[in-house]
């Protein structure tokens, strides 16, 4: 994602890594907040580390040319990825 033109096969295994890691990563947690007898997750970090990564992945998908740009719609300029749904 940082180099100015990534191979479009590039972009594509790792957004489908990180997608995947990103689901372990809920997983794991969820799993780890339901066991007695194990010591809690830092949930704050946890929830960073998803944010940061779900940012990540929508600048892939929107590098990758998936999501439409379509600005004629009545969207607001300084809404975030995380503000618009489909």
């Amino acid at each position: 994602l940082a180099e100015p033109q990534p191979a479009p096969r590039a972009l594509e295994s790792a957004r489908r890594a990180l997608a995947a890691a990103l689901a372990d990563l809920r997983a794991t947690a969820d799993a780890a907040a339901g066991e007695w007898w194990q010591r809690a997750l830092p949930e704050e970090r946890v929830v960073l580390t998803e944010q940061s990564g779900h940012r990540t992945l929508a600048a892939v998908v929107r590098r990758q040319g998936l999501v439409p740009q379509d600005r004629s719609r009545d969207q607001d300029p300084g809404r975030t990825t995380e503000d618009i749904r489909p």
